[in-house]
């Protein structure tokens, strides 16, 4: 009987450890830090209640963090040239930010999921993408989430023309869109029957 209660409580300890465990994300803080950026520049992240977020000023400038007033948590950094900012995120919700000296090139947005949505893994969820830079001139830059056999990549122009259809056949692809008119396109990803669109503009 004591075996039993013994493995019982260990069970439950490790269980208890397992969902109060949480992640540290870095955003690397200077100017171009903006949804979609490439590594840790991307300033749009998804995180679990009590994830915390660390932003590092990699750069030259004076930049602060500031969650905007629509945000779900208030949050404020000193302006500083060098140094990092972090917080602790405690409730469910969406938190827009900015670098108020220079908030169209610094700005992004941290959602706060439940704690354990992210840790559990789904073979059922469909892939997600990004694309950077954006807006581009050279490169249409894709970015998977995870990999599939079965991804088919489509941009439309404005008027609803297909001017690129292919499998992708990689994590990280990237186009050659140098010689594409400039204007706003429409990035179309396919994947097990699961379609997702953003918005990409050419310069």
């Amino acid at each position: 009987m004591m075996k039993k209660l013994l493995t019982f409580a260990m069970v439950i300890a490790s269980l208890t450890t397992m969902a109060q465990s949480t992640e540290t994300i870095n955003i690397d803080w200077s100017f171009n830090s903006v949804p979609g950026a490439a590594g840790n520049t991307n300033s749009s992240r998804t995180i679990e209640v009590g994830d915390t977020v660390i932003w590092n000023w990699y750069a030259n400038g004076t930049h602060n963090v500031n969650s905007l007033d629509s945000a779900n948590e208030d949050f404020q950094s000193s302006l500083m040239s060098t140094g990092t900012f972090s917080h602790v995120f405690q409730s469910v919700g969406v938190n827009p930010y900015q670098c108020d000296p220079h908030p169209g090139v610094m700005f992004g947005t941290i959602t706060v999921v439940a704690e354990g949505t992210l840790s559990v893994p789904d073979q059922n969820t469909p892939i997600s993408f990004s694309i950077y830079p954006n807006p581009s001139v050279n490169l249409l830059n894709i970015s998977l989430s995870k990999f599939s056999q079965n991804v088919t990549l489509e941009v439309f122009n404005v008027l609803g023309k297909r001017v690129l259809s292919k499998e992708i056949s990689s994590l990280k692809p990237s186009i050659d869109i140098s010689k594409w008119s400039s204007g706003v396109y429409l990035v179309r990803l396919t994947s097990d029957s699961v379609t997702q669109t953003k918005r990409f503009v050419k310069q």
